[in-house]
């Protein structure tokens, strides 16, 4: 099999692991394609693709020495050299915590150095501490039989764009994570994942939040409109009409907190200038630069309210 002449991680598990949008989210940090194969089959995972299959290659397994562990991750550098082998008990969470890992390191990494390393290294480091970590906290199946009635997720009730929702949850699980993997509302984009970018911006309770900072666990009993939530009746909301009319999007990432951050803004009291809506509407990044366009269609629906 030919592998791209860039850094791309490998993974071969007992069965084939369910490709939920949060891989997607975090493959577009990184910038490399995840290959995972099971026996009898292959896809081929990327950040802005639909899965592909590729087909089982027996031959990987056997280069690799894989198939005695759930999960074994390997990556690999441009020039198809192991930089990281490891086995591990479990395979979808642990793969999906390494992924995730990685790209918080890439994130959060100072500028001036070589990306290409920079992704190769904290992929690495990222791989070894999440195997590693599942491999300490996996039991024996009895052991795991005997505690799985434990308490270990929290019960949240929220109400979502008018529906009441029961969430079980992890303690650390924030809301952009539950919106996009627990309820299947990917409107909620995850930018930088720092509440910096303003891409996963929702409505709670009548004011406008980063939903990549916000705990689940904080928010029972709140009423959390997304973009998904806006459309009454078959009808777009004035403000949606707006950006369409406005054209104020080009790639449309940032779109849909860009929107809900404008209508939390007019609830908040009317702009009295551009530079106002600039000012109140500069937590919202828009990297292709549509930032006139956005004005325009803010002031417009402003102007009718």
């Amino acid at each position: 099999m030919d592998l791209p002449n860039r850094p791309c991680l490998l993974a071969f598990c007992r069965r084939a692991p369910r490709f939920e949008e949060a891989f997607r989210a975090e493959l577009r940090a990184l910038g490399a394609p995840l290959f995972a194969f099971a026996p009898g089959s292959g896809t081929v995972f990327g950040a802005d693709d639909e899965p592909r299959d590729i087909g089982p290659h027996p031959e990987l397994w056997r280069i690799h020495g894989a198939g005695r562990a759930a999960l074994t991750v390997v990556l690999l550098d441009e020039k198809q050299r192991v930089r990281l082998r490891r086995d591990a008990p479990e395979a979808e969470g642990t793969l999906l915590a390494a992924v995730r890992e990685a790209g918080r390191a890439v994130r959060a990494a100072p500028r001036g150095i070589g990306r290409r390393e920079l992704l190769l290294n904290s992929l690495a480091v990222a791989l070894g501490a999440a195997v590693l970590q599942a491999c300490a906290s996996a039991r024996p199946v009895d052991d795991r039989r005997a505690v799985s009635g434990a308490p270990s997720l929290l019960e949240v009730s929220l109400v979502v764009n008018g529906q009441p929702r029961r969430l079980q949850a992890e303690p650390r699980l924030v809301l952009l994570d539950a919106l996009r993997e627990n309820l299947g509302l990917t409107g909620a984009k995850k930018g930088c994942d720092m509440g910096q970018c303003g891409a996963c911006t929702v409505i709670v309770d009548g004011q406008r939040m980063n939903s990549c900072l916000k705990l689940v666990a904080q928010l029972e009993g709140a009423h959390v409109t997304t973009i998904e939530g806006l459309v009454q009746g078959g009808q777009l909301h004035p403000m949606q009409e707006a950006f369409l009319r406005e054209d104020a999007f080009q790639c449309g990432y940032c779109t849909p907190g860009q929107i809900l951050s404008a209508i939390a803004l007019l609830q908040e009291g009317k702009p009295t200038d551009d530079d106002e809506i600039r000012e109140r509407m500069s937590g919202n990044l828009c990297r292709c630069g549509a930032y006139p366009n956005i004005v325009a269609a803010i002031r417009g629906v402003a102007g009718r309210a």
